[in-house]
């Protein structure tokens, strides 16, 4: 059945992420530059502004950091930019998605982060010469 609707995801759902929201890690070449949290309206459980969600910035613990890096280092190459999306069950970051692809990586929420991923663009233009 799910053969006819490729277009389809389905991620189990995980009561904490109407509590404690859904972290962003967002990474520039491999880089972690900053993250943020998203949350739900009340009575939902989707995070995205579409719905209502809101994102606020988060200023993670290192062991966080660590785990959202440890995921992103299980793919082969390193991308430009990479936002790993995670839920947190007893200090553990579980994966809900790794966004390689268009992803909104909350240039807003960080004031350095524009520059960073301008430096990361740089960077990975200077390693093809």
């Amino acid at each position: 059945m799910l053969a006819e609707f490729p277009e389809v995801m389905i991620q189990q759902f995980l009561k904490v992420i109407r509590t404690g929201g859904e972290g962003s890690f967002i990474f520039f070449g491999g880089r972690f530059s900053h993250a943020v949290v998203k949350k739900p309206k009340a009575a939902d459980f989707r995070v995205q502004d579409d719905f209502g969600g809101k994102a606020f910035r988060q200023v993670p613990g290192q062991h966080l950091v660590n785990q959202a890096e440890s995921i992103l280092q299980a793919i082969d190459k390193v991308p430009l930019y990479a936002r790993v999306d995670a839920i947190k069950i007893d200090r553990k970051l579980i994966l809900m998605e790794l966004e390689l692809i268009e992803p909104v990586l909350f240039l807003g929420m960080d004031e350095e982060a524009p520059d960073r991923f301008a430096k990361a663009i740089t960077q990975m233009f200077a390693a093809l010469n």
